[in-house]
Protein backbone atom coordinates (compact mmCIF):
# COMPACT_ATOMS: atom_id res chain seq x y z
CA UNK A 1 0.00 0.00 0.00
CA UNK A 2 1.64 3.63 -1.03
CA UNK A 3 1.18 6.38 1.44
CA UNK A 4 -1.61 8.12 -1.18
CA UNK A 5 -3.69 4.59 -1.19
CA UNK A 6 -3.56 4.88 2.80
CA UNK A 7 -6.52 7.59 2.47
CA UNK A 8 -7.24 7.99 -1.33
CA UNK A 9 -11.16 7.85 -2.03
CA UNK A 10 -12.64 6.21 -5.47
CA UNK A 11 -13.80 9.15 -7.28
CA UNK A 12 -17.15 8.61 -9.42
CA UNK A 13 -16.41 11.44 -11.58
CA UNK A 14 -15.19 14.70 -11.81
CA UNK A 15 -16.50 17.99 -10.19
CA UNK A 16 -14.61 21.17 -11.42
CA UNK A 17 -15.74 23.82 -9.23
CA UNK A 18 -15.40 27.96 -10.06
CA UNK A 19 -14.55 30.73 -7.53
CA UNK A 20 -18.36 31.67 -7.67
CA UNK A 21 -19.29 27.94 -6.63
CA UNK A 22 -16.45 28.66 -3.75
CA UNK A 23 -17.96 31.88 -2.83
CA UNK A 24 -21.48 30.50 -2.59
CA UNK A 25 -20.56 27.58 -0.35
CA UNK A 26 -18.75 29.97 1.97
CA UNK A 27 -21.61 32.03 2.41
CA UNK A 28 -23.58 29.05 2.72
CA UNK A 29 -21.42 27.80 5.59
CA UNK A 30 -20.61 31.48 7.11
CA UNK A 31 -24.72 31.63 7.58
CA UNK A 32 -24.72 27.75 9.39
CA UNK A 33 -21.61 28.59 11.49
CA UNK A 34 -22.90 31.98 12.47
CA UNK A 35 -26.32 30.72 13.48
CA UNK A 36 -25.00 27.64 15.31
CA UNK A 37 -22.03 28.56 16.94
CA UNK A 38 -20.25 32.33 15.98
CA UNK A 39 -16.58 31.17 16.70
CA UNK A 40 -14.18 33.74 18.09
CA UNK A 41 -11.57 32.80 15.87
CA UNK A 42 -11.00 30.78 12.82
CA UNK A 43 -8.01 28.56 12.57
CA UNK A 44 -7.19 27.33 8.90
CA UNK A 45 -5.73 24.09 7.78
CA UNK A 46 -2.64 25.29 5.14
CA UNK A 47 -2.39 24.64 2.79
CA UNK A 48 -5.45 24.82 0.71
CA UNK A 49 -8.07 25.14 4.28
CA UNK A 50 -6.40 28.41 4.28
CA UNK A 51 -8.38 29.69 1.47
CA UNK A 52 -11.99 28.98 3.02
CA UNK A 53 -10.86 29.50 6.30
CA UNK A 54 -9.78 33.16 5.34
CA UNK A 55 -13.00 33.31 3.28
CA UNK A 56 -14.82 32.88 6.48
CA UNK A 57 -13.18 34.81 8.54
CA UNK A 58 -13.74 38.02 6.54
CA UNK A 59 -17.47 37.07 5.87
CA UNK A 60 -17.71 36.68 9.44
CA UNK A 61 -15.36 39.45 10.62
CA UNK A 62 -13.26 37.07 12.82
CA UNK A 63 -9.74 37.19 13.25
CA UNK A 64 -8.14 34.43 11.45
CA UNK A 65 -5.05 32.11 12.03
CA UNK A 66 -3.10 29.71 10.30
CA UNK A 67 -1.95 26.10 11.32
CA UNK A 68 -0.11 23.50 8.95
CA UNK A 69 -0.58 20.07 9.48
CA UNK A 70 -0.17 17.74 6.71
CA UNK A 71 1.05 14.43 5.18
CA UNK A 72 2.82 16.43 2.12
CA UNK A 73 5.99 18.26 1.99
CA UNK A 74 6.18 20.45 -1.34
CA UNK A 75 3.10 19.17 -2.78
CA UNK A 76 4.04 15.77 -2.21
CA UNK A 77 2.41 12.80 -0.06
CA UNK A 78 5.18 11.69 2.02
CA UNK A 79 3.82 10.19 5.12
CA UNK A 80 0.92 8.36 6.12
CA UNK A 81 -0.51 10.81 8.55
CA UNK A 82 -0.27 14.13 8.86
CA UNK A 83 2.08 16.07 11.13
CA UNK A 84 1.95 19.19 13.08
CA UNK A 85 4.66 21.37 11.28
CA UNK A 86 3.46 24.92 11.98
CA UNK A 87 1.76 25.22 15.49
CA UNK A 88 -1.60 26.56 16.74
CA UNK A 89 -1.27 30.51 18.39
CA UNK A 90 -1.73 30.77 22.04
CA UNK A 91 -3.93 33.35 21.36
CA UNK A 92 -7.05 30.35 21.03
CA UNK A 93 -7.24 29.84 24.71
CA UNK A 94 -10.33 30.74 26.43
CA UNK A 95 -11.86 31.04 22.96
CA UNK A 96 -14.54 29.43 20.82
CA UNK A 97 -12.31 28.36 17.94
CA UNK A 98 -13.66 27.10 14.12
CA UNK A 99 -10.95 24.85 12.32
CA UNK A 100 -11.58 24.75 8.41
CA UNK A 101 -9.96 22.58 5.93
CA UNK A 102 -10.94 22.49 2.14
CA UNK A 103 -12.02 18.96 2.59
CA UNK A 104 -12.59 16.30 5.10
CA UNK A 105 -11.16 12.91 4.22
CA UNK A 106 -10.07 10.72 7.16
CA UNK A 107 -10.50 13.31 9.38
CA UNK A 108 -7.20 12.97 11.25
CA UNK A 109 -5.72 16.26 10.18
CA UNK A 110 -9.00 18.09 11.39
CA UNK A 111 -8.79 15.96 14.51
CA UNK A 112 -4.97 16.86 14.85
CA UNK A 113 -5.82 20.42 14.58
CA UNK A 114 -8.69 20.09 17.37
CA UNK A 115 -6.67 18.59 19.76
CA UNK A 116 -3.80 21.33 19.05
CA UNK A 117 -6.89 23.71 19.97
CA UNK A 118 -7.75 21.91 23.12
CA UNK A 119 -4.03 21.47 24.40
CA UNK A 120 -3.35 25.50 23.61
CA UNK A 121 -6.88 26.14 26.00
CA UNK A 122 -9.64 26.90 22.86
CA UNK A 123 -12.68 26.65 25.18
CA UNK A 124 -15.12 25.36 22.52
CA UNK A 125 -13.41 23.76 19.13
CA UNK A 126 -15.85 22.95 15.88
CA UNK A 127 -14.98 22.02 12.83
CA UNK A 128 -15.97 23.17 8.93
CA UNK A 129 -15.20 22.04 5.32
CA UNK A 130 -16.14 22.69 2.09
CA UNK A 131 -16.46 19.21 0.73
CA UNK A 132 -16.88 16.28 2.25
CA UNK A 133 -17.25 12.26 0.18
CA UNK A 134 -19.82 10.20 1.76
CA UNK A 135 -17.42 7.68 3.18
CA UNK A 136 -15.44 11.09 4.72
CA UNK A 137 -15.21 11.58 8.63
CA UNK A 138 -18.07 14.54 8.82
CA UNK A 139 -17.26 18.10 10.38
CA UNK A 140 -19.86 19.99 12.12
CA UNK A 141 -20.33 21.80 9.16
CA UNK A 142 -19.50 20.91 5.14
CA UNK A 143 -20.51 23.05 2.27
CA UNK A 144 -21.44 20.02 0.03
CA UNK A 145 -21.24 16.19 -0.26
CA UNK A 146 -19.60 14.50 -3.44
CA UNK A 147 -18.18 11.30 -4.56
CA UNK A 148 -16.80 13.28 -7.59
CA UNK A 149 -12.98 14.67 -7.79
CA UNK A 150 -13.18 18.07 -7.00
CA UNK A 151 -11.29 19.94 -8.79
CA UNK A 152 -9.95 23.64 -6.76
CA UNK A 153 -10.33 26.45 -8.74
CA UNK A 154 -6.26 27.40 -6.69
CA UNK A 155 -4.71 24.54 -7.73
CA UNK A 156 -6.23 23.12 -11.05
CA UNK A 157 -3.19 24.10 -13.00
CA UNK A 158 0.34 24.75 -11.45
CA UNK A 159 3.24 26.48 -13.15
CA UNK A 160 6.06 23.78 -14.26
CA UNK A 161 8.97 24.51 -16.51
CA UNK A 162 7.98 27.82 -16.98
CA UNK A 163 4.62 26.74 -18.46
CA UNK A 164 0.93 26.31 -16.54
CA UNK A 165 -0.33 22.42 -16.50
CA UNK A 166 -2.97 20.76 -14.95
CA UNK A 167 -2.26 19.69 -11.44
CA UNK A 168 -0.34 16.33 -11.46
CA UNK A 169 -2.47 14.92 -9.08
CA UNK A 170 -6.31 15.79 -10.91
CA UNK A 171 -4.16 14.89 -14.30
CA UNK A 172 -3.79 11.20 -12.95
CA UNK A 173 -6.79 11.15 -11.69
CA UNK A 174 -8.58 12.47 -15.23
CA UNK A 175 -6.65 9.94 -16.74
CA UNK A 176 -7.68 7.22 -14.64
CA UNK A 177 -11.10 8.01 -14.42
CA UNK A 178 -10.97 8.35 -18.17
CA UNK A 179 -9.75 4.60 -18.60
CA UNK A 180 -12.75 3.29 -16.35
Amino acid sequence: MSLEDSYEHGHLGVLKLTWDDVMRLCRELAVQIQTEFDPDQIVGIAKAGVIPAAILASMLRKDFYPIRLSRREKDRVVRGRPRLLVPLTDDVRGKKVLIVDEISATGETLKLAVQEAKKKGARKVKTATLYVHSDSFKPNWYGMLSDDLIVQPWDFEVLKDGKFVIHPEYQEELDRLARE
